[in-house]
């Protein structure tokens, strides 16, 4: 069973390798038809611009201006064999005309009885259109096709004469064609829309219709194929075609396997199918070599397949010994990595219960100061006149009081790790936004300038304590990135309406938002940074100037705001924090869980 499979895919290769290498050497024989139809367009376009410097040349021009019974001068005449003999390798002849029609010149000069004379028909439509003419092909002698290149001689934008380049297709033939080879016997032909053979290189083919003539010459062959190839070639334009014919340069009666790849040329009056064919056996002969060689590696492979499954039933007892350590190996490694995250979410807590601890002490301690501090001051108040000159000192020590007593009641929430009761009121943004630049300013430094544009006065709900909190801490994460170099703090006030498109990016509910801007043009951050601002004890800080819980802390009250808090930020460029706080319309103060 095994060699069967062996054989069978062996003979598919071969048969692929085989359509593979015909289906190459097809487009091979088009490269070379195409190749071949650019040559024919380049050197026609190549005579025609030739005669066109001619055309233009004084001395043609003075040449028709001075004839007199169709005699033009010696210098004339030399211009123009001189020209003929440069292209003789693939012209007939060359002709000058007035603008009658009537030929003045021609070298060499033809016997006009075997020769086809000028179509009036072409020099009519040169005369009229003052532009080139390229004739159609035609039958010029016996097995012998040429074509006219008309270049109308122009004087004052008047048709003084015509140039006449007469090619001959058969010397053009054996210049142009015949040099390109197409394997042993290959060989490239012509022929126009009707099928009449243009150019061969067996001349007693020329002239005639490719299949009407062979089929009747040759009434015993099947004809079918080369009808197909001929009808495709008039339909389709470029392609490959596999058919049965005669190798017409052999004498005997051989019927034979071809090779066609056939592509068009159209070039003024002129439709040409370029048909390039070979023997179908110089392809075939060598790839049946190719089989023999398969076939031996063939069996060479089924003795290595063998040999290779032998091994593989002598290992596998090993291999599935291996396997089981190896699982054994990863649900160990698996609990490893277990225990170590357990150890590090039991340490993370322990810190955190550490710093409640810390903070609640801390907090009640500082309670217990402040609550003599208010009471005498209230008495103070309440004993002294408004008018006394220490009452507004008393003041400030009661009101600087209440707010140290703010600061230290989100500190014991912190510390309890339960829901705080916050005061929230409707503030205005630019109370709230003026009086956190007011207290950053005294103390940035000369190196930083900070700049501001406040573009709204909207009212939004919310702490003023917090709000202030949030941003100064923002203010001073931008302060340590512009420190060394210093640099430029930029913040914007500005009142925004999220879409729905933006309500996805941004976590917020559709509607109109306070948008403020804290930008710098600090250190900035890398992605892994920025993946990591917001966890609780995470700092970029040297040791001593931070603890890890700003942004988190900010994170948490923009939240509680019913916010939303966007950074980008890009390393050696600067970073830039968007907040995003709603807005709403109410004045009065209210207290909110």
């Amino acid at each position: 069973m095994l060699l069967t499979m062996i054989i069978i895919i062996g003979y598919d290769n071969y048969v692929q390798h085989k359509n593979t290498v015909i289906r190459q050497q097809q487009e091979h024989l088009l490269t070379i038809a195409k190749s071949i139809s650019r040559s024919l367009d380049i050197f026609i376009n190549d005579k025609a611009n030739s005669a066109s410097v001619l055309a233009q040349n004084p001395i043609i021009i003075k040449a028709l201006e001075i004839k007199k019974g169709g005699v033009i001068s010696k210098q004339h005449q030399e211009l123009m064999q001189t020209f003929y003999k440069k292209y003789s390798n693939e012209m007939g002849n060359f002709l000058l005309m007035d603008d009658k029609g009537t030929v003045i010149y021609q070298y060499p000069v033809e016997n006009s009885v075997t020769k086809k004379g000028v179509d009036k028909s072409a020099i009519n439509s040169v005369l009229k259109s003052k532009r080139r003419f390229v004739s159609k092909e035609y039958l010029s002698s016996v097995n012998e096709f040429s074509m006219d290149i008309l270049e109308p001689v122009l004087a004052n934008n008047e048709v003084r004469g015509i140039l006449i380049s007469r090619i001959n297709l058969n010397k053009l033939y054996n210049k142009l064609i015949n040099p390109i080879k197409a394997g042993k016997k290959g060989y490239t032909m012509v022929k126009n829309m009707d099928g009449v053979i243009v150019m061969h290189p067996v001349t007693n083919q020329i002239g005639i219709e490719s299949i009407k003539v062979r089929k009747k010459r040759y009434p015993e062959y099947d004809w079918a194929e080369l009808e197909k190839l001929n009808l495709r070639q008039i339909k389709e334009g470029e392609g490959y075609h596999v058919y049965h014919s005669k190798w017409w340069q052999d004498e005997g009666k051989n019927w034979t396997k071809k090779i066609n790849a056939f592509t068009t040329i159209k070039k003024g009056n002129i439709a040409w199918i370029i048909s390039v064919q070979m023997d179908y056996a110089e392809i075939e002969q060598p790839i049946r070599g190719t089989l023999i060689s398969i076939s031996l590696i063939t069996f060479f492979i089924a003795g290595v397949i063998l040999i290779v499954v032998y091994v593989i039933f002598k290992i596998d007892k090993k291999r599935r010994t291996l396997e089981i350590e190896t699982k054994y190996l990863k649900k160990l490694n698996k609990t490893w990595e277990q225990l170590i995250r357990s150890e590090a979410r039991l340490r993370h807590s322990q810190k955190l219960q550490t710093i409640g601890t810390l903070t609640s002490g801390i907090a009640h301690e500082f309670n217990n100061l402040l609550s003599p501090i208010l009471g005498y001051s209230e008495i103070l108040l309440q004993s002294n006149d408004n008018k006394s000159e220490i009452h507004d000192d008393i003041l400030e020590i009661h009101n600087s009081a209440l707010r140290a007593k703010e600061i230290i009641e989100p500190i014991l929430a912190f510390s309890r790790n339960d829901n705080a009761i916050t005061k929230v009121k409707h503030l205005s943004i630019y109370s709230v936004v003026d009086q956190s630049v007011k207290l950053i300013k005294s103390i940035l430094p000369n190196n930083i300038k900070m700049v501001e544009n406040i573009k709204t006065e909207e009212i939004i709900l919310g702490s003023e304590l917090q709000l202030q909190q949030v941003l100064l801490n923002l203010y001073t994460n931008s302060y340590h990135a512009m420190k060394k170099n210093g640099g430029i703090l930029k913040l914007s006030v500005e009142s925004v309406y999220i879409n729905d498109e933006e309500c996805y990016e941004l976590g917020l509910l559709k509607g109109k938002y306070v948008k403020i801007q804290v930008e710098d043009n600090g250190s900035g951050m890398n992605k892994d940074t920025l993946e990591q601002i917001f966890d609780p004890f995470f700092t970029t800080k040297e040791i001593g100037e931070g603890t890890g819980l700003g942004l988190s802390v900010v994170h948490g009250i923009i939240k509680n705001h019913n916010g939303s808090i966007i950074v980008k930020s890009e390393v050696d460029v600067g970073t830039i924090m968007d907040l995003y706080l709603p807005i709403v319309e109410a004045t009065i103060e209210v207290i909110q869980q």
